[in-house]
């Protein structure tokens, strides 16, 4: 058999399906391709994506995962409803002063404060209350203790949009600090002591919160993407060229991944932090980006971990990681952009897509095989579980998520359809046959 023959024997089955039976393909395909893009990008689906990233996440070995740049002071209970903080809105800025000065001690690296810092009077930015103005002056002399110790902090900064694109809410700090907010002249490669960053998070978690070009034509990095800036420039840059794109899912730490282990702490409250010897702080966070943020019930003194009841608390957020606070957000965000490993998804949404298309083809080619039933429904099957461990294996090795059921079901609807269509033209062929054997009877015995 000729080269040309064999292939013509590989064609044929595909050559005699009639019109009809491709339109149905189309659409299918088509409708398929349709709803797992509708599933992808949905936002009413997000928690039931983040459910099925969470499990996924937790089918690997995550014992060697932990936050290795990364700390946290998560004001608690014990912080914000105490004597201290006097649960008070804004939160008490000599407070966080004190917070400052010991990590400061401690030989931090970086301070990020994901606490709301905007003026309270927007149209009027120097403008301040009395009774915070001592309390201001007390958080802008820490802060420039941070700075002749040659180290940094990334403010917290609020951004709204509007009819002409996104604006940065004026802060309290914008006056007093600027001088340290500015590229220094001598070393200008070097970044400014005092550093912005927006603390709004994405609304899919799953994507870099990455540089805002603000309608006056400044950009600003979010609190992310500033400390990642401050940590390692060349990481900063690598980041903003792969802005909006995704982490590898299996590097996304969860609360149980910043838990204390080999004496080692990654998060801690701030009475522990102003309770603690420098000294005892140094051997924890000497070199580290600590971030200083949110983690107390909102009305009132509670005893329910805010993890198991996020609606109770302030700054709790829904992600691939499960209920996570804000600053672990951040922290998340920074680890997976100094991962020298390559944390980013490697493609864009729309290859990704593509895939799904040619998985879901492939198996469809399954389906129109002139073979026996039992052994394309094996072949269909294999393939099936070939297809579900290769998006397996995308998602914790590059990231990559594929919703690839909604083009499985479809094919298998579609190749169930094909045989009940082929078992009803059997019948009716049979059928036909029945009828017509008594006519053919009667035509021979006359015959």
């Amino acid at each position: 058999m000729s080269k040309f023959a064999g292939l013509l024997n590989i064609i044929r089955p595909f050559t005699r399906k009639g019109w009809g039976h491709w339109l149905r393909f189309a659409l299918l395909l088509a409708a398929a391709g349709y709803a797992g893009h509708v599933l992808s990008t949905s936002t009413w689906l997000t928690t039931v994506r983040y459910t099925i990233y969470h499990r996924q996440l937790m089918m690997k070995d995550r014992s060697q995962l932990y936050p290795r740049r990364t700390a946290l002071v998560l004001l608690d209970d014990a912080d914000y409803w105490s004597q201290s903080f006097a649960a008070r809105t804004p939160l008490k800025r000599d407070e966080l002063a004190l917070l400052i000065d010991k990590l400061d001690a401690a030989g931090v690296n970086t301070v990020a404060l994901d606490v709301i810092l905007s003026s309270p009077h927007p149209q009027d930015p120097g403008f301040e209350f009395k009774a915070y103005q001592a309390e201001d002056d007390k958080l802008y002399s820490a802060i420039e203790h941070v700075c002749a110790a040659g180290r940094h902090v990334v403010l917290a900064a609020s951004v709204e949009f509007d009819q002409d694109g996104y604006e940065q809410i004026p802060s309290i700090y914008s006056g007093p600090l600027k001088s340290y907010m500015a590229p220094s002249k001598s070393q200008p490669t070097v970044p400014p002591c005092v550093v912005p960053g927006y603390i709004q998070l994405p609304f899919d978690m799953r994507r870099m919160p990455g540089t805002l070009e603000l309608a006056d034509g400044g950009p600003l990095d979010s609190m992310a993407l500033a400390v990642t800036g401050i940590a390692d420039p060349t990481a900063h840059q690598d980041a903003t060229k792969k802005s909006g794109e995704g982490f590898r899912f299996s590097e996304y730490l969860t609360p149980d991944d910043f838990k204390a282990r080999n004496g080692r702490q990654f998060i801690f409250s701030g009475q522990q932090i102003l309770n603690s010897s420098p000294a005892a702080l140094r051997g924890q966070l000497a070199d580290k980006l600590v971030f200083v943020g949110a983690g107390w019930h909102a009305n009132a003194l509670g005893s329910v971990p805010c993890v198991e009841n996020p609606e109770l608390c302030v700054d709790m957020h829904d992600s691939p990681g499960g209920m996570e606070p804000g600053v672990m957000l951040h922290a998340n965000y920074v680890e997976a952009m100094l991962d020298r490993t390559g944390t980013f998804t490697p493609i864009s949404s729309t290859t990704a897509e593509l895939i799904e298309i040619a998985l879901a083809l492939a198996l469809a080619m399954i389906g129109l095989l002139e073979i026996h039933t039992a052994w394309k429904w094996a072949a269909l099957a294999i393939g099936i579980v070939f297809s579900i461990l290769f998006t397996y294996t995308l998602l914790q090795d590059l990231g990559l998520f594929l919703d690839f059921l909604f083009p499985m079901l479809m094919i298998v609807v579609h190749a169930i359809a094909e045989e009940a269509l082929k078992v009803w033209h059997e019948f009716r062929h049979l059928k036909q046959n029945a009828n017509q054997k008594p006519e053919l009877k009667a035509a021979g015995g006359q015959g």
